[in-house]
């Protein structure tokens, strides 16, 4: 029994001595894995931001948490192993920023990962550094784009090689740096003229910072490369490619010529022929004589080609789409022709002519700048300047319609071709232009009175018996008898009609030799319907004839022509 009962005792003194053990393992073992780490210590990024990983082990649940709002990390809580992603927002700031990734265990073990982040330098940055741009392109073609980087306020600075002019313009811009030292992105447009020089030329394009201060991690630089204009010769072939040059340029419409066929076939081309009586020169022959470009689409004056037509004698320019939102200023290029004897730049939009173009004042025998936006007449227009002139039309230079000239201030660039006739010069001076044959004056903003005329007084002189002679005998002997003022002698067209005129009209008018071939009562007498000028006056002139007795009664030797020539209109 004794020794029953003491194996009985030993074994349960075995059992508590194991189980005690057994319970002081355990604890040890909880003890150790209470403890949380990770594979990294610390992670850097760069200002761009990014994303990077990194090991926790645990033996227990754990939880992570970020001090500063951009960081993140993924997943953001687990149990035991975890790859976790640590993410960094690209920076705002220029300098380096600091913030913590902590990982705390249940029971409250913390692991701890510093996160740094390197700032953005003072950059401003292209995605490209070189552009080539064509010699000529249609107008709304006319400019390329690049790309810039910045993360600090700056502008464009063009540098030239020296003799060249400016031919490069950068469109105005916005740079939003509304985060801070992070760079933003956006498309510079440059705008460039045609080169028309057959030499490549080069525009260096630099950005610079606004602010004193801002100093760039690298030099921003662009070279803009323009080619090289095409070559024309001064032959035939340089002939037929300055058209084709010019049509281009111009953004005409419609079809090209065929330049399959004879230049001697193109539309509104002629040629000179060596049967040509005023032929300027043997080498004119198959050279241009005459060409007409219409319908067309361009801000700019006449293509500088138009030099290349040397030999040309008559030029005409016109119907410029939304010619009224236009204001061209006439280039030289078109005042050194040498034989340009007729020029027509009708409805293309010009506001101003150049001073060289009075190099074309001993050539050019007739001019048509009708439907353009002159606020004035150019004063360079006179019979000095211009003495072989026989026919000047400045029709219907009207920007904008109105009946009202008391509301001409409100039009932005003003309405058109206005002045008073009382208090500037300008018609008193075409007026007196006694060579003229022809003068358009119509549908314009002209208002005040005709001017009249004293014979001994600006250069004015009476009829005198020479020229009722030279016109034919006694038809027009009432003008030398009568002390009538000799005022465009000459003129077998005059229009000014459709004008904003008041007063009367003056004798020099009415009994005018030529009178009855203007077609008065259509192209003189009515003046712009229910129209008022700037006083708020009715315009119209107040001595209408309602006949022209007067005149046969004056000058009996019209009355066979004009009479008849009624009677047949009826």
């Amino acid at each position: 029994m004794d020794t029953m009962m003491n194996k009985i005792l030993g074994m349960t003194l075995s059992l508590v001595l194991f189980a005690s053990v057994v319970s002081c393992s355990d604890d040890d073992g909880n003890d150790a894995l209470k403890v949380i780490s990770t594979d990294k210590a610390e992670i850097t990024f760069a200002a761009e931001g990014g994303s990077d990983k990194l090991i926790v082990q645990s033996g227990h649940s754990w939880v992570a948490v970020v001090t500063e709002p951009w960081l993140m990390v993924s997943p953001a809580n687990g149990n035991g192993y975890a790859e976790c992603t640590v993410t960094v927002d690209s920076s705002l700031v220029s300098g380096v920023r600091t913030a913590e990734v902590r990982f705390t265990e249940v029971g409250g073990a913390t692991a701890s990962v510093e996160v740094n982040q390197t700032g953005f330098g003072k950059v401003v940055s292209l995605k490209e550094s070189e552009l080539t741009v064509e010699a000529s392109a249609k107008m709304d073609e006319r400019f390329c784009e690049a790309q810039v980087t910045a993360n600090v306020p700056f502008e464009v600075q063009i540098e030239y090689a020296e003799g060249d002019e400016e031919w490069l313009s950068v469109e105005d811009f916005d740079l939003e740096l509304d985060r801070g030292a992070r760079p933003r992105t956006l498309k510079l447009r440059f705008d460039w003229k045609k080169n028309v020089h057959p030499v490549e030329r080069v525009a260096k394009v630099n950005f610079l910072p606004v602010n004193e201060g801002d100093e760039l991690d690298a030099p921003a630089t662009l070279l803009i490369n323009q080619k090289a204009a095409l070559r024309i010769e001064d032959n035939r072939q340089g002939d037929s490619l300055a058209l084709l040059t010019i049509y281009e340029r111009l953004n005409s419409m419609g079809d090209p010529w065929d330049t399959s066929e004879n230049m001697r076939n193109w539309r509104d081309v002629v040629l000179w022929e060596a049967s040509d009586e005023d032929l300027p020169a043997p080498e004119a022959v198959g050279r241009v004589r005459s060409v007409e470009f219409f319908i067309f689409n361009t801000e700019e004056s006449i293509p500088q080609e138009i030099k290349y037509l040397r030999f040309i004698e008559s030029l005409s320019v016109s119907s410029n789409v939304n010619t009224m939102l236009k204001s061209i200023k006439l280039g030289p290029e078109v005042c050194g022709l040498e034989h340009l004897k007729h020029l027509v730049l009708f409805s293309y939009g010009i506001t101003e002519l150049p001073e060289e173009f009075v190099n074309l004042g001993d050539k050019l025998e007739s001019l048509d700048l009708s439907a353009n936006n002159f606020s004035a007449v150019p004063p360079m227009l006179t019979k000095e300047n211009f003495p072989k002139l026989k026919s000047l039309n400045l029709i219907g230079n009207r920007r904008w319609t109105t009946r009202d000239l008391r509301d001409a201030e409100s039009y932005e660039n003003g309405i058109g071709l206005h002045f008073n006739a009382d208090t500037d010069n300008s018609l008193r001076r075409l007026l007196t232009w006694d060579t003229l044959e022809e003068l358009l004056l119509s549908n314009n903003f002209i208002e005040g009175s005709l001017p009249d005329f004293t014979p001994g007084e600006d250069g004015v002189r009476a009829y005198n018996q020479e020229d009722v002679d030279a016109f034919g005998g006694d038809t027009i002997q009432y003008l030398a008898d009568n002390n009538i003022p000799r005022i465009l002698p000459n003129a077998k067209r005059l229009s000014i009609n459709l004008n904003f005129f008041t007063g009367k009209l003056p004798d020099w008018l009415l009994y005018h030799p030529h009178l009855l071939d203007w077609f008065p009562e259509l192209l003189v007498f009515n003046q712009q319907e229910q129209g008022k000028n700037s006083l708020g006056e009715i315009v119209r002139f107040e001595n209408v004839p309602t006949s022209f007795e007067y005149y046969y009664e004056a000058m009996p030797g019209t009355r066979e022509k004009y009479e008849l020539k009624e009677e047949f209109a009826e």
